[in-house]
């Protein structure tokens, strides 16, 4: 009976066991770049609905979504959370629960296309155990909670055309508002959606009830989906077509032209090569994960070819085709659209779930031939291999590259960024303040992102830390970098007194300048 119970709750007993993990580490991740406006937004949204202010017209980033931020920004008033450090530490966990959510739903989804509990916990493993995924879990508002409500949204497809009812067809609508609100590039599942209505349209020919039914299922679909959109999205209210259509532009063709160091070379971010995207992807996650998963695209590609229409119709297994459309068109849209990406893939993160479910799919057909066993074995052990990297390398695991890179000594730091979005220099401030006894502590740093770090610092902590300004540089004792931008050793390296390493590169360095 325990044996029983243990099964049918796996799911649970992972996302629990994985909380209770991240309840006890989440402390330690530092800020990234974007936190900082996207909380600016949250706030802003949260004046405008709650006290008629205007200052949401004045964010520059309020072409993005605030289904996310909105509530962080609840929970920040309705907390009475004072202090800077506890409003960030908050935004972090609650980032990574979101996240963890989208996991459970992961397997949720897994078990409810294969009714297999193996699979299930293979598919969670895979997509929580993951360097780059887990670290921006905590401390990235943007990328990971529009990943986690894909994940929920595909359970809502599945689920919704399996049952063919009005409720869930109705639940199917409010996640793909959410998921749009987060970022436009949801309008990717719409479309998809209502490709499903039309193949069961055509599915049915004559049968005239039945096509009424799915043009009514369609259309409280889609209303339901854009109604809400547009109930929860402030941005469209005093144009919601042109708006939706100027944002979906916008942030199509994001405007930033910075530097990106991309296998050695500088290039400005407008002028990157069209392999960039799938580059990273395929350097910065495990190797037998992105075996598993090009295997089942594949696998799938052979199958489509041989019975189209079964992938077609079947309402299953056309969440097959789904997932795989869902992982290939982002990166060709990349491609076609010339969109601008940077730091590394993170702009596409939400195209890992689908390719993971795409090796599920291959995995399941590796289970049932005389491969299972030692297929089985491959993926535990890459799957513990990768979480003993992760652990080993806390909190900077979203540093990692697999072994198709070249890991000599600072190899990495000087063919690619690192810690992009600074999150290092917490640990870096932490070791000056425990260093340095004198009441005011000068530090120079590299980028905004540094002093946005002292933000996760104790208060006591925290008023002895001064950032100085490029005007004052010269009154600096201390003086820390997080590389980006600046990939070669300084002319002062000698004074190195603190680094941190990840895969025998420098990813963070402090020196002591008087």
């Amino acid at each position: 009976m325990i044996k029983a119970f243990l099964k049918k709750y796996i799911g649970f007993f992972l996302f629990a066991g994985l909380l209770l993990v991240g309840l006890n580490t989440y402390k330690s991740y530092g800020v990234s770049w974007d936190e900082a406006d996207e909380r600016n937004l949250g706030n802003a949204t949260y004046n405008y609905l709650f006290h008629g202010q205007d200052s949401i017209k004045y964010c520059s980033n309020k072409i993005y979504g605030v289904a996310f931020e909105l509530p962080l920004t609840v929970i920040e008033k309705t907390l009475h959370l004072q202090d800077i450090r506890d409003v960030y530490l908050m935004r972090h966990l609650m980032t990574h629960l979101f996240f963890l959510l989208g996991a459970l739903a992961f397997f949720l989804l897994i078990d409810y296309l294969y009714h297999n509990k193996l699979l299930a916990t293979i598919g969670f493993l895979l997509l929580t155990i993951n360097p780059l995924i887990y670290a921006h879990s905590f401390f990235n508002s943007k990328d990971i909670p529009f990943l986690s409500m894909f994940i929920i949204s595909f359970l809502a497809t599945a689920v919704a055309f399996n049952k063919n009812n009005l409720k869930w067809y109705i639940i199917l609508g409010i996640t793909c508002a959410l998921l749009m609100n987060m970022r436009i590039m949801g309008v990717l599942l719409i479309v998809c959606i209502w490709i499903f209505f039309g193949l069961d349209y055509w599915a049915v020919k004559h049968d005239k009830e039945a096509k009424k039914k799915i043009v009514r299922y369609l259309l409280i679909f889609t209303c339901t989906s854009f109604g809400l959109l547009l109930i929860t999205w402030p941005y469209l209210y005093s144009n919601p077509g042109q708006n939706f259509i100027d944002a979906f532009k916008k942030l199509s063709q994001w405007s930033w032209d910075g530097d990106v160091l991309f296998w050695g070379t500088v290039y400005r971010s407008k002028h990157l090569p069209m392999y960039y995207a799938i580059s990273w992807f395929c350097i910065s996650n495990p190797i037998t994960y992105l075996g598993l998963g090009f295997l089942g695209i594949i696998y799938f590609i052979i199958r489509f070819i041989k019975t189209p229409k079964q992938f077609i119709f079947d309402k299953a297994l056309r969440n097959q085709a789904l997932f795989v459309f869902c992982f290939v068109e982002p990166l060709l849209a990349v491609i076609a659209f010339h969109s601008v990406i940077f730091d590394a893939w993170r702009h596409l993160y939400f195209i890992y779930p689908p390719f993971i479910l795409a090796g599920i799919y291959g995995l399941n057909y590796l289970f049932k031939t005389k491969l299972k066993w030692p297929v089985l074995i491959i993926v535990i052990t890459s799957i513990g291999y990768t979480g003993l990297f992760m652990v080993s390398n806390f909190p900077h695991e979203n540093v990692y590259f697999n072994e198709f890179v070249n890991k000599d000594p600072e190899s990495l730091r000087k063919n690619f960024e690192l810690d992009y979005w600074g999150n290092s220099y917490k640990q870096a401030l932490e070791y000056i303040a425990e260093h340095d006894t004198s009441k005011i502590i000068n530090v120079q740093v590299m980028g905004l992102v540094g002093k946005e770090n002292t933000w996760l610092l104790k208060p006591e902590v925290r008023k002895r830390i001064h950032i100085t300004a490029d005007s004052e540089a010269a009154k600096a004792t201390w003086f820390a970098s997080y590389y980006r931008g600046h990939p070669d050793d300084y002319e002062f390296q000698n004074r190195e007194v603190f680094y941190i390493k990840v895969l025998n590169s420098r990813i963070m360095s402090v020196f002591k300048m008087k």
